[in-house]
């Protein structure tokens, strides 16, 4: 209560009191945080109860008065007192500290608001982007955070912020052998405000600016070195967050991933599928929900059910089972199909390709491939017409490449009883065309109708134009077996 009387008889003096210049202004209330650590012994106190949440917001407001009295890119005395002095440094070593309790939340939105609504670029500076960097690694550590939307909200802003300028990204690609052993938290006291956690080497210390700090990025860079041996902890902070129970948080996460996948950067795709976990988490995922489908449906309910985009589905238990069982679960497979198919589209071509790849292996070739070969009629229709669903949604062109490698295989020579050996899926399926079920092959007929009416040239040329090329459509018959031919030719010939 005295806290909050406190915070209000200040905003009163602060307005009626002469404005002082800005950064006059904006040094008092930085200091006014850090003499809290110096004079305060309780530290157990939330820090809704301080007035450090006041002074962080007029800071953010001085700065953001400041660049809008000044020409566009030039960087202002304040902005300059923030890089110089490390505040963000400072300010991480605090969050990390969480004292007093819930600083980790205000030193979030502080560094939220700064990355959104300052337009000059700050993540090239060297005291800018190597907090930023310490400070994802903290977002997504624990499960059902009370931070987490404030980490979200970050990570997302420097997802949007790489995304302008892509080349950013290399400033997030961490060498593991050379990054600092992480501390333990400690409490925040006098020696956390004089002497923050920067983990900058001295080479990286002395770039204050962005033309510096890109020239040590383009000689000390991780992306330099071997990729099998660099971090990529915005991408896991973001995997992690995908775990999290509010959905509203995953659709978030997801998003984040999407504008990093995007990235055309070399250096950043190949990271990113080979030292994170973003493939195994679309794979398993997509597993986890086809493995909850019911083992029959019908396959009518299959193909009527609503188109679904990702993020988007409405959630009602009871209209859904009411419509016909195992709705719910086919829309959550479905909508998760539709992120991995738009996650696909968007990514840099390398990492779309591995990306597609690791889903026919880990999906369409272990889980899809045995219920396609399986004897049970029910089986085979309920896969079959959800196949047909997948083909019909798949819009990626690496994903839909990949999916017709796994039907038809990959070879174009013309059809042996060998080829036909290597492909046991692709001949099965144009066996099933004439199954004893009239609904299998109807299903089977339908699928094949899907697949044609796909922008893809393989289809039409496995399927028709290799048996084709060597005429092995005429009767394969034994001479003694074939009618006779009237001057060369059969008789009924025209």
């Amino acid at each position: 209560m005295f806290s909050k009387f406190t915070s209000i008889l200040q905003h009163a003096v602060e307005a009626l009191a002469p404005s002082l210049p800005l950064q006059e202004d904006f040094v008092y209330h930085w200091k006014a945080i850090t003499h809290y650590y110096i004079e305060t012994s309780d530290d157990k106190a939330p820090v809704t109860d301080t007035n450090i949440p006041s002074h962080l917001e007029q800071m953010l407001d001085i700065l953001t008065q400041e660049e809008r009295e000044r020409e566009s890119g030039e960087t202002g005395p304040c902005m300059e007192y923030l890089l110089h002095h490390k505040i963000l440094e400072t300010l991480y070593t605090l969050g990390k500290a969480d004292c007093p309790p819930g600083m980790k939340q205000q030193v979030l939105t502080f560094y939220t608001k700064l990355l959104a609504h300052i337009r000059q670029p700050l993540l090239p500076h060297i005291n800018v982007h190597r907090p930023v960097q310490k400070l994802v690694r903290l977002c997504g550590d624990v499960l059902a955070a009370p931070t987490e939307n404030e980490e979200i909200q970050f990570l997302c802003i420097v997802c949007s912020k790489l995304k302008q300028d892509p080349y950013l990204v290399n400033f997030f690609l961490e060498n593991k052998s050379k990054r600092p052993e992480a501390k333990r938290p400690t409490e925040a006291g006098k020696d956390n405000v004089l002497d923050p956690d920067t983990g900058q080497s001295a080479a990286m210390g002395r770039a204050d600016h962005p033309e510096e700090a890109a020239a040590v990025a383009s000689t000390s860079s991780p992306t330099n070195n071997n990729n099998n041996g660099n971090n990529y902890n915005l991408v896991t902070s973001l995997l992690n967050l995908t775990k999290s129970p509010d959905g509203r948080i995953v659709v978030k996460a997801c998003e984040g991933l999407m504008l990093l996948v995007s990235l055309p950067e070399p250096a950043a795709a190949k990271c990113l599928t080979e030292n994170t976990g973003l493939c195994e988490l679309l794979t398993d995922r997509l597993v986890s929900f086809y493995k909850a489908l019911p083992q029959s449906m019908d396959p009518l309910d299959i193909e009527t059910v609503e188109s679904v985009n990702w993020g988007l589905d409405v959630y009602n238990l009871k209209e859904d089972a009411a419509i016909f069982t195992g709705k719910r679960p086919l829309i959550s497979f479905l909508s998760w199909l539709d992120y991995c198919d738009q996650l696909i589209k968007e990514a840099q071509k390398s990492a779309a390709a591995v990306m597609a790849r690791n889903v026919r292996e880990r999906f369409f070739v272990s889980v899809m491939e045995p219920q396609l070969m399986q004897t049970s009629e029910v089986g085979i229709l309920t896969s079959t017409a959800l196949l047909n669903r997948i083909i019909r949604q798949v819009t990626s062109e690496a994903l839909l490449q990949e999916m017709i490698y796994f039907l038809l295989g990959e070879e174009t020579e013309p059809e042996t009883a060998a080829t036909v050996a290597q492909n046991p899926l692709r001949h099965r399926l144009i066996e099933h065309c004439d199954h004893l079920s009239d609904e299998i092959s109807i299903m089977t007929l339908r699928l094949f109708e899907q697949l044609i009416q796909k922008p893809n040239q393989h289809i039409l040329h496995s399927l028709v134009l290799r048996g084709l090329g060597e005429r092995n459509y005429l009767e394969n018959k034994p001479q003694e077996e074939r009618e006779p031919l009237e001057n060369g030719l059969p008789h009924d010939a025209v």
